[in-house]
Formats: C-alpha cells, sequence, structure tokens
C-alpha cells in the first residue's frame, strides 16, 4: 500500500484535476490540462468544481470569475436539482459559501438548497486537500462560516476571450437567447446530435435519455418537445402507436442552429454520470490513504470498478478485461495492477475528450502526449516532418514524421492527422 499510495495517488488526483479543468477550459478559462472537445454540462462542472478545487485552488478563483462575469448563464434551478441529488456536504458547502461570497440575493435560492444538506456533525475542513498546517494569512470570513478554511483572496478575471468563449460554445449562445432553461438545453443537444455523424450520439436524443442527462421530469421533456413539434421545429422517428412511446426518437426539422465549430461539440458525454465517478474515485483515494490494508484496499478498488466502470463503457472508453467480483478472484491481482486499470481508463477518457495528439515510441510501443499539440482541423495544415520525440519511459530519441501523430476518437479508434 505504500507504494500505492507513493506511485498512483498522485496519478489519479492528477488525472481527476485534468478531467475537471478541461470543462472549464471549455466554457472559458485559460487553464492547461486540455480542453474538452465533447458536449458540455455547466451545472455538473459546477458540481465538481468543489474537488477540483481541492487539488489547486486556482480553480476555485476562476470559478468565482467565471460566475461573475456568467453567472447568468446558469440555470440554478437545475443545480439546485443537481446538489439535491447528489447529496454530498462538502459540494454543497462549497457551492454556498461560493456563491454568497459572489451574491446571496442572486443565488438565494441555491444557497438554501446548499443549507439543507449540512450537517451539525461537520468539523472545520481545508480547501485544499493537502494543505500545509499552519496558520492562515487572512481566513475567508465567509467560507469559514460554511465549514472551510482558506485564505481570503480575490477572484480570477483570467478568461479567454468573450468572441473566442461564444465561438466554441453554442449552449451558452443557446441560453444567451433563451435563457438558462430547460428548452434551451434541448436545443443544444439536438444540435450536437444534428451536427454529428455518429448514429449512436442520434440514438441517445429519446425523451427518456434527455431527462435523465438534463434531470428533469419526463413531462418537462414531452411539454418542450410538443412545443417544438407543433412549431415545426423537430420531428420524431420511429413508430409512434396509441400514444406517445418513451423511446420515441427526436431529430431537428427546421431549426437555425447556430455556426457550429469544426472542433468541438463532436458528441455526447453525460457529464452527471462522469464528474460521480470523478467524485466516488475522489472518495476513493482518500480511504486508501488512511486505511493501508492489501484485502480493504483490492475490495474497495473493485467496488469502484463494479460502480462505475459501466460509465466509462457507455462513453466507449476501452477497458481492460472484467475482474470477479469475489474477494478470492482478485488475489492474484496486486493493488497496483487494479489502480493501474483505473489509472489508463481515466487517461483514455481525458485523451478523447481533449483530442490530445499522441505519438507512439519506435522502439518501447509506449504511447504518450505529443508536446506539440493544436486543433486536429488546424494541424492538418501544419508540416510535421523532422520533429525529434523522446520517449518518457525508455528516454530514447526518435524522429517523427505527419503519419507518427494520431489521436482517438469519440469510440477510443486511433485516427491519424
Amino acid at each position: 500500500m505504500v507504494k500505492l499510495q507513493k506511485k498512483y495517488n498522485q496519478i489519479l488526483f492528477l488525472h481527476i484535476g485534468d478531467i475537471i479543468r478541461a470543462q472549464w477550459n471549455r466554457i472559458g478559462f485559460n487553464g492547461t490540462g486540455g480542453v474538452n472537445h465533447y458536449s458540455v454540462d455547466i451545472e455538473s462542472a459546477l458540481m465538481v468544481s468543489g474537488y477540483g478545487a481541492r487539488l489547486n485552488g486556482r480553480l476555485y478563483e476562476g470559478i468565482w470569475g467565471w460566475l461573475k462575469r456568467y453567472g447568468s448563464l446558469v440555470n440554478a434551478e437545475r443545480l439546485s436539482t443537481l446538489i439535491r441529488d447528489a447529496n454530498d456536504e462538502w459540494a454543497s458547502r462549497f457551492l454556498g459559501g461560493l456563491l454568497e461570497k459572489i451574491d446571496s440575493l442572486q443565488w438565494r435560492g441555491v444557497i438554501e438548497k446548499c443549507k439543507k444538506s449540512r450537517s451539525t456533525s461537520w468539523k472545520e475542513t481545508p480547501l485544499l486537500i493537502h494543505a500545509p498546517a499552519g496558520k492562515w494569512r487572512v481566513r475567508d470570513s465567509v467560507l469559514s462560516k460554511w465549514g472551510i478554511l482558506y485564505d481570503h483572496l480575490e477572484p480570477s478575471h483570467k478568461l479567454q476571450d468573450h468572441h473566442l468563449i461564444l465561438s466554441k460554445n453554442p449552449l451558452m449562445r443557446y441560453r444567451y437567447a433563451y435563457g438558462a432553461v430547460i428548452r434551451a438545453d434541448i436545443l443544444y443537444l439536438l444540435s450536437v446530435a444534428h451536427h454529428c455523424p455518429t448514429k449512436r450520439e442520434i440514438d441517445f436524443l429519446t425523451s427518456v435519455r434527455l431527462a435523465e442527462r438534463l434531470s428533469c421530469h419526463l413531462s418537462t421533456i414531452h411539454r418542450i418537445e410538443k412545443d417544438f413539434e407543433e412549431g415545426g421545429l423537430i420531428e420524431p422517428i420511429g413508430e409512434i402507436k396509441k400514444k406517445r412511446a418513451l423511446m420515441t426518437t427526436w431529430i431537428a426539422k427546421d431549426v437555425p442552429f447556430p455556426k457550429v465549430h469544426p472542433d468541438y461539440d463532436l458528441g455526447m458525454i453525460n457529464w452527471i454520470q462522469i464528474n460521480r465517478l470523478l467524485t466516488g474515485l475522489f472518495h476513493l483515494i482518500l480511504k486508501l490513504e488512511m486505511n493501508p490494508n492489501e484485502i480493504i484496499a483490492k475490495a474497495a478498488l473493485q467496488q469502484f470498478q463494479i460502480d462505475y466502470f459501466p460509465v466509462l463503457a457507455d462513453h466507449s472508453i476501452p477497458l481492460a478485461p472484467p475482474y470477479g467480483t469475489a474477494l478470492g478472484a482478485l488475489e492474484k491481482y496486486s493493488v497496483e495492477e487494479l489502480a493501474g486499470i483505473i489509472v489508463h481508463a481515466l487517461l483514455t477518457f481525458h485523451r478523447i475528450i481533449c483530442r490530445l495528439l499522441l505519438v507512439r515510441c519506435k522502439k518501447c510501443e509506449n504511447v504518450f502526449d505529443s508536446p506539440i499539440q493544436g486543433e486536429i482541423s488546424t494541424m492538418a495544415n501544419v508540416i510535421l516532418e523532422k520533429n525529434i520525440m523522446e520517449c518518457p519511459r525508455c528516454r530514447s530519441e526518435f524522429s517523427t514524421a505527419k503519419s507518427d501523430f494520431f489521436y482517438l476518437d469519440g469510440l477510443g479508434y486511433e485516427k491519424t492527422i
């Protein structure tokens, strides 16, 4: 377990932080770690932001600044629903304190929902997971009221250019046009399916799946879809018998979709489920740090795979062969091997959503992130000949041609640029 903590805990935390930052980099941050090129979910990104901030305080400052600029684009009712459904005290306290600092009147409904998740047994907890012990410079009084210890800071205003953000984010433009309501989100998801050539994405646009994806009642989806259908904007495909089928798929008929950036909204990501996975993994790491027992660690790692790997499978993430659920079936696998499976799955997911350029070492076959990165549509026109790469595993150097660079598509297949 000591080896696991030294080798894997920090790696897992790194991947959690990268996937959270990729969501925020897409909607305006100027951060590192890659940019999500698939569908966006602002409220789900807010829900998981408390855990990202525990790994890097700058995320807290950045979200603060983003909400001051784009808070009107947040669906407060949907955010309250996600807070209620998650029943996550840390997320509730983090968001409650953050929103109270921004504007307690504007966010009053969400703050009240956060207060209902607070328990009397809570002990003051530093914002940063590995905060150094000692005195605080100037403690933030609002966060302290919510049981979170952190310095008093000002929000970060280092966001991307406003027009650049909008060019990559149709969801934000829909919400500017129709308001931060479910109606705008349905149009956004329809637009993603409309522009995506993969049939799998269209199949996700049934009434039931839309309700699940947006965390709203099925009756709300039916009511809005009926309005869209009567307005001639969408039409159902598939069989509709005596009553409207729950699994009827809706496609665009005459919707004036905004212009789409060729490198973004390439497919659907169920960010509510993915961010629950990240939250579950965060708690798992803490559990392994506190309990060095290898048998308990094996059982916990296996249970994590049982609970969350189906989510990755639903997103076509290539996974290692499944392991037995009985403890005896795990005895031949080390804790290190089980943790390595999770690391590889998260790394693959991050590479897919960020469309990272990859290179394969010509000596040891190790695949690693290329030091040369950019949008795929742009890199296709860039000369990439005779670049010298060093493999981070075997340290061998080799020359590359353009055909050596590739990325992973939405199904996990290698594609050259």
